[in-house]
Parts: structure tokens; sequence; C-alpha cells
């Protein structure tokens, strides 16, 4: 526990490096503001219990950048933030007696002595295999050649078979296209339905499995969670122009947006928008739930 002063000065520096205000925080990461407080204060006692605080701290880093689960580790007294003191060198030892290295400089400095003539040697018996073989088939280029204009008419034969059965074949695959486009499946559609301030449906029907989410950030930050079956699947804060993408558990029949920022961010389900502003309510923060249906599931 005597690391514990260091967390809330490590979270802060982190928070304040992104430009993140403590409200912002607050709706990132859902913690009241008095708690994020006392957790870059080190009062770690005012919050409700050991289970929040370490929560708490998991939730802080997730939010801006940092390594929670080291965090927690610091707290519970099994890690530190200090770092590691560097390794002292170890000493070279001498292996062998003075006699083997002795022996051993003497054989490869007869390798080196020797080395530039085996390589040349190695050279000349590569040219003249290379002689000996081309000399070879010039003794034998005549019978290869002899013969061939009665290998020509069979050949011409089978090429005209090959023809006719070609142009047979692509007869067939063209009326195999053909239908096959005519029972092509339905594209995906998505319709909004139970629109308010804070929430909306989207019903997403013939889907491909698995459905990807792309985010893309406009004009502000916006913290973003994914949640299947309420279970996080992805957490990242989104800077304006920066775009990230997540894929869906293949199955998953649904899937609940956290935005902590609605106005700052738009949203792809398998490229295709999805629309979850309503012109009647002010784009601030907003929980979109995804019922998803799949096109193979549907057939």
């Amino acid at each position: 526990m005597a690391n514990e002063t260091t967390i809330g000065t490590k979270l802060r520096q982190a928070r304040l490096d992104k430009n993140i205000s403590l409200i912002e925080l607050q709706q990132m990461t859902k913690i009241q503001k008095r708690y994020l407080e006392a957790i870059e204060a080190d009062q770690f006692a005012q919050l409700p219990g050991t289970f929040y605080v370490r929560a708490f701290i998991r939730q802080y880093a997730a939010a801006v950048g940092e390594d929670g689960d080291k965090l927690v580790a610091v707290f519970d007294g099994k890690d530190t933030l200090a770092a590691p003191l560097p390794k002292r060198p170890q000493p070279e030892t001498v292996s062998g007696s003075r006699k083997a290295q002795h022996v051993a400089e003497k054989n490869s400095s007869f390798i080196i002595r020797y080395l530039p003539m085996i390589l040349l040697g190695l050279v000349a018996v590569t040219i003249i295999s290379i002689v000996g073989y081309m000399a070879w088939q010039d003794r034998n280029a005549s019978p290869m050649i002899q013969g061939s204009s009665s290998l020509v008419v069979e050949n011409s034969a089978s090429d005209a078979s090959s023809t006719t059965a070609s142009t047979s074949s692509t007869s067939s695959s063209s009326s195999t296209v053909e239908s096959t486009t005519e029972s092509s499946t339905e594209e995906m559609r998505m319709t909004a339905s139970n629109s308010s301030q804070s929430a909306i449906t989207i019903d997403v029907q013939h889907a491909q499995d698995p459905l990807t989410l792309s985010f893309t950030g406009v004009d502000g930050r916006c913290w973003i969670g994914v949640q299947v079956d309420g279970a996080y699947v992805y957490q990242y804060t989104l800077a304006a122009g920066e775009t990230q993408t997540t894929t869906l558990p293949e199955g998953a029949d649904n899937a609940v947006l956290t935005l902590g920022a609605s106005q700052y961010v738009t949203i792809e389900a398998n490229g295709q928008t999805v629309d979850f502003t309503d012109p009647q309510y002010e784009s601030l923060q907003k929980t979109v739930n995804m019922t998803i249906s799949y096109a193979d599931a549907a057939e």
C-alpha cells in the first residue's frame, strides 16, 4: 500500500495529458465526480468499498489510456510504479584451457589462409560443370526436334475439342449465374424506434455475420462503450477525425452502445450509417440499443 499516493497522481496526469475535464470523465465512466476527485487525491477511504476502489481505478485507467490491472496490483501491494533497477553486466568467463584455445586459434588461421584457394576451386568446378552440360545439350539437340509436325496436328485436334467443350461449359455457367443473381438475398436494413433524449432502439435486419461497427470522431472527444449480453466487449475514447472499428461476436443478437457525447461521433454498421439522432432532442449522452437478425438466419 506504500505506492497508493502515486496512483491518483498518475491517473490525474494522464487525464490532463488527454485534455479531459472531470465532467467529461464522469460522463465517460459513469463514476460520480466526487469519487473521481477522491481517486486523484489518493483518498480511497471515501469510496464505497474496496471492490468499488478496484473497479473505479480500472474504469478511470481505461478512459485515459493507462494500465488498470497494473494500478490495481499497485493498490493491492503486489506491484510498484517505480522503474526496475538496471541489471549489472555479468563478467565474461573463459571456457577451456589455454592449450585448447591455442589449437582453436591455429585451426581458424589455417582455414582463413586457404579459404581463397578453396573458393577458387569451387568456382572452377562450377564453370566446368556448366560448360559440360551445355556441350551435352548441343549433342542431343537434333533428336529432340524431329517429329514435331505430327504432334502439332494432334494438338490442333485436341484444341478444337477443348474449344467445343469450353463453349458448352460457358453457356451452362451463364445460365447458372443468371439464376443465382435472381435469388440474391435482401440487403441489410435498419429501423429506429423508442427514441428519447437519452436512448434509442435500432432494429437491424438481414445483417451479414459478424457485424462490424465503425466509429468516427467529429469536432470533439467521445467515450464509447459496447456491451453484448451485458458485458463490455469494447471501450475507447475517440478523438476528432479519428476512426476506430470493432467486430461483434459471431451470432450476437444484441448490442448496447453507450456514447459519452453523442454529438461528437458517427456510427456505421457493416458500412451503412446508423442514424441514432432525433431532431427533436439535443445530442448529449445517449444509449443505442441494437437488436440484430442475420441474413442466414432469416433464410
